[in-house]
């Protein structure tokens, strides 16, 4: 189960692995978080600095900010809420069968995953972690927070997947890039759409999940393990709790549904701040630089891909057609929006949950 998505907003897929830290090969020792943190500060900030210096400068950015159309600034900020309305709501139908949960609650989950959870070093980790210990305030079981945060990150995660290599056939279709220059790429987004449909299709089966327990018992040789049987019998029941998490067949899809909206809405808070610096791009390309900005997001050591984020977003845009100071003044209102707005909301909305339980 992917641990998630990200997106640049919010975000992150990096397959969301926690960040772990890494031994010093002459010492020994592991690397201090505030070192890592310094290390991946000044990474951002040079591939920051590097596009507003070819853009003209920070002068030139600033001022191309000043001179965005505030109609579509207000349609950004419109799609940046949808967005996070349709996590809520994603909360909400998964939380829900497992006992009460209001909607100010789900909303709220929402901002902490996906607002506050994704400025955070391992983004979207710790927001995870706070959401599950929220649900668990409110009468969940550990596994069933776990399944609930967690089987969010899995449908957020495989839409985004499958979004973006159906994009990328797209803008090679359309004559956007070359397919001779692009085949590689269209040969692992043809793997990504062969793996989401065969694991989707192993997942409803029970005998999946025994098939994982039995490996991750070859894996932990050397620990103790309960009989074949009993592994077994542990990982059929799990199997049955999460199929009665995420639903019947018709709730999964709407759950997916749901989540490529989520996909959907963060490229249209792009694609209006596009507008908004006066540029034109098409949909699919702008939803290709979303793209590339989310994946680099996962770099470690950058909470949120901060920096980088910066750097590639405008860079594809410019690729496009976009003049690049006008690119990068759209690439920060968005990442404003998008990012900064919903931390600065998902602060609010922790101390809000942990003064109410329902």
């Amino acid at each position: 189960m992917c641990h998630a998505q990200s997106n640049t907003s919010s975000s992150q897929p990096k397959g969301h692995r926690m960040i772990v830290d890494e031994p010093d090969p002459v010492s020994g020792r592991r690397m201090h978080p505030a070192l890592k943190l310094a290390i991946g500060g000044v990474v951002g900030v040079a591939a920051a600095w590097l596009v507003v210096s070819t853009a003209g400068g920070l002068g030139d950015a600033v001022a191309a900010v000043g001179r965005m159309r505030p109609e579509f600034i207000a349609i950004a900020g419109a799609f940046a809420v949808l967005r996070l309305a349709l996590f809520g709501l994603q909360l909400l139908w998964l939380g829900r069968r497992t006992g009460p949960m209001g909607i100010g609650t789900a909303m709220g989950l929402s901002l902490v995953v996906y607002g506050f959870g994704a400025i955070t070093p391992a983004a979207p980790a710790e927001g995870l972690a706070i959401a599950s210990r929220e649900l668990r305030r409110r009468g969940r079981s550990k596994q069933q927070a776990r399944m609930i945060c967690g089987f969010t990150e899995w449908f957020s995660q495989r839409t985004f997947y499958g979004i973006a290599a159906l994009d990328l056939f797209l803008v090679v279709l359309l004559g956007h890039l070359s397919f001779s220059a692009s085949w590689p790429f269209l040969i692992v987004a043809g793997v990504v759409i062969l793996a989401l449909a065969g694991t989707a299709m192993m997942a409803r089966l029970p005998g999946t999940a025994a098939s994982v327990s039995r490996l991750l018992a070859a894996v932990r040789a050397r620990r103790p393990q309960p009989p074949p049987e009993a592994r077994r019998e542990a990982a059929h029941a799990w199997h049955a709790q999460a199929m009665a998490v995420v639903g019947p067949p018709r709730n999964r899809v709407r759950l997916a549904l749901v989540s490529a909206g989520t996909v959907l809405a963060d490229t249209g808070t792009l694609w209006a701040t596009c507008h908004a610096a006066g540029f034109h791009i098409h949909p699919e390309l702008v939803l290709l630089a979303r793209t590339v900005g989310t994946v680099v997001s996962w770099v470690p050591l950058l909470p949120g891909g901060l920096g980088l984020v910066e750097a590639a977003i405008p860079s594809v845009l410019h690729r496009f057609g976009a003049p690049l100071d006008d690119a990068l003044a759209a690439t920060l209102v968005y990442r404003a929006a998008g990012t900064l707005l919903p931390a600065l909301a998902g602060g609010v909305a922790i101390v809000a949950l942990r003064s109410h339980r329902t």
